[in-house]
């Protein structure tokens, strides 16, 4: 099922009604400032669960939560350094993610490193992430759709792979496929996972 958001003021009733479903293990697809996304409520089994099944994803391969803010990140993350603050003020919401070691509050089947205990986040800009996030007042979830090697980026062909097998699909247009980039703040430094969109803007905000 294909749904219809404004895209300048998506509405809340349709926000309300798929943040209810989500909180009780639904999944969606929505379109994101990268790729369209799976996404699940953080803190539902029942939907993370059946987000690892849609992507036929091992459960040791890391997914990423969404926050709606850096305030939000701090409540889930042991520490935020300096720089990755200073760094998150610049370039967020965008197409990054920041790894963090974890504290107590993150469910273990969203760790990114289960065993060194570390969690990805986003705070993506997108706004109908963006105001589901607003409505829904805890993290989200997600993993990029990608089906037979390539990224899905038609709402309609994600229809027919999908229709059935999620509670529905947020119309977001045809996206231009990128990958968001990773940055880790596990050791002493910064380190550069992964290059993706966004990445011009590092050398910028070091100059």
């Amino acid at each position: 099922m294909i749904i219809y958001l404004h895209p300048d003021n998506p509405e809340q009733r349709k926000l309300r009604q798929i943040s209810e479903t989500l909180k009780k293990g639904g999944v969606y697809i929505f379109p994101t400032d990268t790729v369209y996304a799976l996404v699940a409520d953080a803190f539902s089994k029942e939907g993370v669960e059946k987000l690892y099944s849609l992507k036929k994803m091992d459960k040791n391969k890391p997914i990423s939560i969404f926050c709606k803010d850096i305030s939000e990140v701090s409540s889930y993350v042991n520490f935020v350094p300096n720089d990755a603050f200073k760094l998150m003020k610049k370039v967020i919401p965008g197409p990054f993610t920041f790894i963090f070691q974890a504290n107590k509050k993150v469910p273990k089947m969203v760790l990114t490193d289960k065993k060194r205990k570390t969690v990805g986040v986003r705070i993506p800009s997108h706004i109908f992430i963006q105001e589901l996030l607003q409505v829904h007042g805890s993290p989200l979830t997600s993993t990029s759709v990608f089906t037979d090697d390539e990224y899905v980026t038609d709402t309609e062909e994600l229809d027919m792979i999908y229709g059935k097998r999620v509670n529905g699909i947020i119309d977001g247009g045809l996206l231009e496929v990128s990958v968001s980039t990773v940055l880790s703040f596990t050791g002493d430094d910064m380190e550069v996972i992964r290059a993706g969109k966004g990445a011009e803007l590092l050398d910028l905000v070091e100059a």
